[in-house]
């Protein structure tokens, strides 16, 4: 009986396992984001302001139209090290709850790094004379409109430093 019992087993676990299992998966398409042009009232302000020293900037954008729900932005410039010109970039993003009415809140720039793992200690870039901010404004539908502003970064007397728009 005990054999009967375990010829059974056996024989139902090896049959068990001679059919093949197919899985089905369907791809899950990427939605490809659309490009959307912007009108000339469309268009935020944005200032970009230098701290006095130069080695930081403060980033703001008002007048963004409600269609958009974020805003990524990328300031890419060029600094000197060790005698070398090295692009550099800084990225970050405004979702639609950082927008009060139609302004975004200031966002700070540094020009260079900083490590606070034993008190802060910051190492700044230096040569830095302008540069382009790339801002990729983002719609619900997930359109996007893309914005080119190279800047320049200028001392006066060397102390106080300006951006200007090109």
């Amino acid at each position: 009986m005990k054999k009967i019992l375990f010829l059974l087993l056996v024989t139902s676990f090896i049959l068990s396992s001679c059919g093949t299992k197919k899985t089905i998966t369907s791809a899950t398409p990427t939605p490809v984001p659309h490009e959307f042009i912007l009108n000339d009232n469309q268009k935020p302000t944005v200032t970009l302001t230098s701290r006095e020293d130069g080695h930081e900037l403060t980033l703001k954008i008002s007048k963004i139209d409600p269609v958009f729900i974020k805003v990524e932005y990328e300031l890419i410039y060029t600094a000197q090290d060790n005698g070398l010109e090295i692009e550099k970039g800084v990225s970050g993003n405004i979702e639609s709850k950082d927008i009060v009415n139609g302004v975004s809140g200031d966002r700070k720039i540094l020009l260079g790094t900083e490590s606070c793992t034993n008190g802060c200690k910051y190492k700044y870039d230096s040569g830095v004379n302008g540069g382009s901010l790339n801002l990729t404004l983002i719609t619900k539908d997930n359109q996007v409109a893309s914005l080119e502003i190279p800047f320049t970064l200028t001392s006066v007397k060397g102390k106080n430093f300006t951006v200007t728009f090109k």
